[in-house]
């Protein structure tokens, strides 16, 4: 697989997250990439990017990806529509452990340049996922 294209970076950043190899998502990140999370929110470089991982992974520590179809525009931009699931046994930021199992739906939009992830944006329904841990009606 080649990483220094889009679609071969998305799909390093993947296997970076679900083996929770934070020093390869590091090296996944320009220095100065800007990193968008669902809460329209962006953040600079990859430490935050890493924080943001460490923390859901200690909230879904069996979490998975499963990558559901990948768009590749052209060599500098890939989209790939994925779920990801696992078990909510740690702390979510204010949310205590709910034992509920989520699968969500979500989309990332990733743009590379120069062997390097320069723009990274996720979408998905947090509203659906809160739904599933009990914090929200159903």
């Amino acid at each position: 697989m080649n990483t220094t294209d889009a679609a071969g970076l998305h799909r390093a950043m993947f296997r970076a997250i679900e083996h929770r190899d934070f020093p390869g998502i590091r090296e996944l990140f320009a220095p100065d990439a800007i990193h968008t999370s669902p809460d329209g929110e962006p953040v600079t470089g990859p430490e935050p990017v890493i924080a943001e991982v460490r923390s859901f992974v200690k909230a879904f520590p069996d979490l998975t990806i499963e990558i559901r179809h990948q768009h590749v525009p052209d060599p500098s931009r890939s989209i790939i529509e994925y779920t990801f699931s696992g078990t909510h046994s740690g702390p979510l930021e204010d949310i205590a452990p709910t034992g509920e199992p989520v699968a969500v739906v979500a989309c990332s939009v990733l743009e590379a340049d120069d062997g390097a992830i320069r723009r990274e944006s996720d979408y998905y329904d947090t509203t659906a996922m809160l739904t599933q841990l009990g914090v929200m009606g159903r």
